[in-house]
């Protein structure tokens, strides 16, 4: 019978790219401390370096959602006043 797949979360995989990262850590060092191999830890860093620059892309929701609602209100409102000049 075949071993299972580990899984792990966004923060174990934050805190092992960090070790290499920010800490200088050696790749086969932090895999040898985790029990990982290599190669994930690499890919595992890979995605962090190309999905970085989306941190600071995004809009913040609450706002867009704020003028969204804004502007539904402000056409309801108009809406409204058509049907009561049609009526």
């Amino acid at each position: 019978m075949g071993r299972t797949r580990r899984t792990f979360t966004a923060e174990e995989k934050l805190k092992v790219v960090m070790a290499v990262i920010q800490d200088g850590k050696a790749v086969s060092d932090v895999a040898k401390e985790n029990n990982i191999h290599p190669n994930m830890i690499l890919n595992w860093k890979k995605e962090f370096l190309e999905n970085a620059a989306m941190i600071f892309n995004r809009t913040r929701p609450d706002i867009t959602e704020k003028a969204q609602q804004k502007k539904i209100d402000e056409l309801e409102a108009k809406l409204q006043k058509k049907d009561e000049v049609i009526a």
